[in-house]
């Protein structure tokens, strides 16, 4: 292994640098890691669980050294920063395009058989969750 302590890096992120961290700790390459959490997400969604969970708890390269409360309130309000700042990019296009995709996904995931869990709650769920969407939005 080519580093001794588990840390998000500064030089190879995307997002939070938790697969470039991860990578460098187990010396592989972090597109696989990065795939790694793609396959997570889209199998069970826990893959997106575990990211948020490793964004909070690892630190940074910089602050490798401090206690563990102030390294997870650090990266707690840098994750809060970075949803903030990314919020306001998504617009209308962006929100129809997300609706589209996860319903494309929604009948791919069918084809397979991987939705037999929902039942016929699918389509209620999608209208409930438009809803909250739009009275979030408007306030």
């Amino acid at each position: 292994m080519s580093q001794s302590k588990l840390v998000r890096s500064d030089s190879d992120k995307m997002v939070a640098g938790v697969c470039g961290g991860l990578a460098a700790y187990l010396d592989i390459d972090p597109v696989l890691v990065r795939l790694a959490f793609v396959v997570l997400f889209l199998a069970s969604g826990i893959g997106f669980a575990i990211y948020l969970i490793m964004w909070i708890v690892m630190p940074r390269e910089a602050t490798v050294d401090e206690s563990e409360a102030v390294v997870m309130q650090d990266n707690i309000k840098e994750l809060k920063e970075t949803v903030s700042a990314n919020a306001s990019k998504v617009g209308r296009p962006a929100t129809v395009g997300i609706v589209l995709i996860l319903l494309g996904l929604f009948f791919l995931l069918e084809q397979f058989g991987w939705t037999a869990w929902l039942g016929g709650a699918f389509w209620p769920l999608v209208i409930i969750g438009l809803g909250v969407v739009l009275l979030i939005r408007r306030r």
